[in-house]
């Protein structure tokens, strides 16, 4: 749930051998190992080396150690972990082609690293965000409406509300630094959605 508040887009597994983890491209994998035995418990995980694991504090050998984290523990410190091992991407972008690359203002977009940078430093955003921005910038500047946006996020099976989109919105602008008010990167049309800004 404080992930979630924090425009995180988590994914809940019940198994860590579940098939599908090792295709994701994930910012960073979180590993209950509360309930193994403390042998099994520091295991590396086999399909992932962004993983944070949990573990039990009868485990004291984990205590703080690298990607490893005594649950439970204090909130706080957990999501300090998990944004600094999220964030363990390099800070500059790769040479890549024109087409690679989306940019509006001083802000650079790279399609296939996934990131953003703003006047040369690297902005995190979460997936969702990521893909919200990219529909606005390769839109050229044309209007989406909120109904567009889900549909493109989301897909047709999507039942959430468009504040959905506002609240992502309101995430992104905050990491731009961008005032709705006086709005340089991206704009609000008022009862209807969102364009990137002129």
């Amino acid at each position: 749930m404080a992930l979630t508040i924090r425009c995180y887009d988590v994914l809940v597994f019940h198994h860590e051998n579940d098939p599908i983890l090792p295709a994701l491209q994930s910012d960073l994998v979180i590993v209950d190992r509360t309930r193994s035995v403390a042998d099994e418990s520091l295991k590396p995980v086999a399909f992932a080396q962004n993983a944070l694991l949990l573990v039990h504090a009868s485990n004291d050998t984990a205590v703080g150690e690298g990607n490893r984290f005594v649950w439970p523990g204090p909130l706080r410190s957990a999501l300090a972990k998990i944004e600094e091992l999220a964030s363990r991407n390099d800070s500059s972008p790769a040479p890549a082609s024109a087409g690679q690359w989306l940019r509006h203002k001083d802000v650079v977009m790279d399609l296939k690293r996934i990131t953003v940078h703003k006047a040369g430093s690297k902005i995190e955003l979460t997936r969702t965000e990521f893909d919200l921005f990219k529909m606005l910038l390769a839109n050229g500047g044309g209007v989406l409406t909120r109904q567009e946006m889900m549909t493109q996020l989301w897909g047709d099976g999507y039942f959430g509300g468009s504040n959905s989109v506002d609240v992502h919105i309101k995430s992104l602008r905050h990491k731009l630094g961008d005032d709705p008010k006086r709005p340089e990167y991206i704009a609000t049309v008022r009862g209807i959605g969102y364009r990137i800004a002129d």
